[in-house]
């Protein structure tokens, strides 16, 4: 299909295309941006694909992915994908949404044009606009269109944060089941208030029922004892929870962390990776804070509102009314805090990790005077975090206010029509006053809802950094390391004959390999120097015999034997190498030598 046929298609739908919502699929990391790009047409199309799969479909390397790759990509996702070179005007013609270049180094989905403005899916921040002036200056001219093709099929579900939470949950049943009983007896004290409340009020001040006055102080004050102590043992267990939760969680995540292949860590930041781990202690505190004692809310507000119910039909309908228009207005809003947070981790994440990769390479940047330079990228970083923590901020702040702002619009229509109904005989000025009691003890609960939503939207973008960690396949060496560990019993050495047989490797499945069919063959005692332009594969050749990196095809003898069927502890203690980025362990000179190993003797 010739570009003109796809404009001229374009037109007849509509001269002016307008905007159309794509989802958001955000990178987690900057090679991983075409990948992104592509989930979020494919998600559009209703086909939602995780960003692992794509990350494999578009072959993302160290260097990114190519665009014939995303092309390739989407084919076998049964789309039709082309790619083009047009400009502006064309383009604004064209029925979005569509991939562009841009900046020569970036992939983003243009939604439409509107206004003189350009809606973007950047998979780097998010949706947002820019002017046209902007986007004519950062436009490279290329453009991907992308179609459903006859053997394109809808289906996929984007990941629910609830089984994750579940999961982080299991074997803590006791202590949430024990919690919600706490919950629910934490109903008697907040429904006899309010009765109290209209007893005092119609029986003792109205009617001088002064021997009322004892027994209704003497209840008052047990209820509130009550409260006390059922609070104190719900906050207990909450506590032991969390410190639980968060030994678990993160102990977990830095266990399989380490286990990881190399190549996951090649196309991250270490600092940004490592700052994941504190994820696990915020996780865990809503968990075992406003997650479960919201469950427990939801309990009161439903013995709440049959008690408004049973005083007044209308005034208990005012009340929910609001409540519900709280939870619609957060509906409303989610997508946009979501986006928000995510982008905020990821930004402060890259902050995180350009500050350690500074400091472990100070003497570089001492010996280049490049002190100034780094400092500015570095500023560049920490303002776009500050832009993104602002852009959050003022998002809170309004979801802040509206459940006051509604709460004193409830009491003031509480008041008018209750006042009303004092007037016409239907209502004593008791029940007023225990109605508005229980209308603030229902809104309170509603109102941690709302807050529970809010945190629970900026949780998705924890969990989904967490998760991009948890869900990538360990290191099949690592997983195979219990099955064997004769090495570390015996004390015994392979002897050193070292065969490679037609080895293939590189970084990208859908690329050329960097190897191809290496054979070379190492007698033990014999020394090989291999010479090689930079980026030729020679460092490569060094971490593939060390088993850092496996190869696409042939195989790697050790003494006449497969280094697949090798115990690892075995070869861990009979091969060794020195990299070309020297890194030093925390401790000791003997600590770095011997790797904490306390049988190593001194000499």
């Amino acid at each position: 299909m010739a570009f003109t046929d796809i404009l001229f298609k374009s037109e007849r739908r509509s001269a002016d295309p307008g905007r159309v919502k794509t989802p958001t699929v955000l990178q987690m990391e900057v090679a991983e941006c075409g990948a992104a790009a592509l989930g979020i047409i494919l998600g559009y199309h209703g086909r939602t694909v995780p960003l692992a799969e794509l990350r494999r479909e578009c072959g993302v390397s160290r260097d990114g992915s190519q665009a014939s790759h995303l092309l390739e990509a989407a084919r076998r996702y049964g789309m039709t994908a082309k790619g083009y070179s047009t400009d502006v005007d064309a383009l604004r013609r064209m029925q979005p949404p569509y991939i562009v270049f841009w900046n020569f180094n970036h992939f983003l989905v243009v939604e439409g044009f509107r206004k003189g403005r350009v809606a973007l899916n950047d998979p780097a921040t998010g949706p947002r606009t820019v002017s046209l002036q902007e986007f004519s200056e950062a436009y490279t001219g290329l453009v991907f269109i992308f179609e459903p093709g006859p053997n394109f099929k809808r289906g996929g579900r984007k990941a629910s944060m609830i089984p994750s939470l579940w999961e982080r949950l299991r074997g803590s049943a006791g202590v949430l089941v024990y919690c919600v009983l706490v919950g629910f007896l934490l109903v008697l004290p907040g429904l006899a208030f309010p009765a109290f409340t209209q007893i005092f009020v119609d029986n003792i001040l109205v009617q001088g029922m002064q021997d009322w006055l004892r027994p209704l102080i003497l209840g008052m004050i047990l209820m509130a004892l009550l409260r006390g102590l059922l609070s104190g043992l719900q906050l207990r267990y909450l506590r032991a929870l969390k410190i639980k939760l968060a030994v678990v969680m993160s102990s977990r995540f830095l266990w399989h962390a380490l286990r990881l292949p190399v190549s996951f860590y090649q196309q991250r930041f270490a600092g940004e990776i490592s700052s994941r781990v504190s994820l696990n202690e915020k996780v865990a505190e809503v968990l075992s804070g406003r997650l479960t004692t919201t469950l427990i809310d939801l309990v009161m507000i439903i013995f709440y509102a049959l008690a408004m119910l049973l005083y007044d039909v209308v005034l208990a309908s005012i009340g929910i009314a609001f409540a519900v228009l709280n939870l619609l207005v957060l509906r409303w809003i989610s997508r946009r805090r979501v986006d928000a947070n995510l982008r905020l981790l990821q930004e402060f994440g890259k902050v995180s990790g350009l500050s350690i990769a500074g400091l472990q390479g100070i003497e570089t940047l001492k010996a280049s005077a490049l002190e100034s330079h780094f400092f500015s990228r570095w500023a560049g970083y920490y303002a776009k975090a500050i832009n993104a923590q602002q852009a959050l901020g003022v998002t809170n702040l309004k979801l802040g206010t509206l459940p006051t702002l509604l709460s004193a619009l409830t009491s003031l229509l509480v008041l008018v029509v209750g006042g009303g109904r004092v007037v016409n005989g239907t209502f004593s000025i008791g029940m007023l006053i225990a109605f508005q009691s229980l209308m603030q003890s229902f809104m309170l609960p509603v109102s941690n809802i709302v807050g529970l939503g809010a945190t629970i939207q900026e949780l998705e973008g924890d969990l989904n950094r967490l998760e991009d960690v948890l869900r990538h396949s360990t290191d099949p060496q690592v997983d195979k390391e219990n099955t064997a560990r004769s090495g570390e019993s015996t004390g015994l050495r392979l002897e050193g004959h070292v065969e490679l047989i037609n080895v293939t490797f590189g970084y990208s499945r859908v690329a050329p390999p960097l190897i191809e069919n290496l054979s070379l063959s190492i007698k033990p005692g014999q020394r090989i120097a291999l010479v090689g332009a930079s980026g030729s594969g020679k460092s490569t050749v060094a971490k593939l015999v060390c088993g850092l990196y496996e190869p696409w095809e042939g195989e790697i003898l050790f003494d006449g034997k497969p280094r697949s069927i090798i115990p690892r502890p075995l070869l861990t203690t009979s091969v060794a190498m020195v990299d070309q980025d020297i890194f030093l362990f925390e401790g000791s000179v003997r600590d770095n030598l011997t790797l904490w190993d306390s049988t190593v003797p001194q000499r």
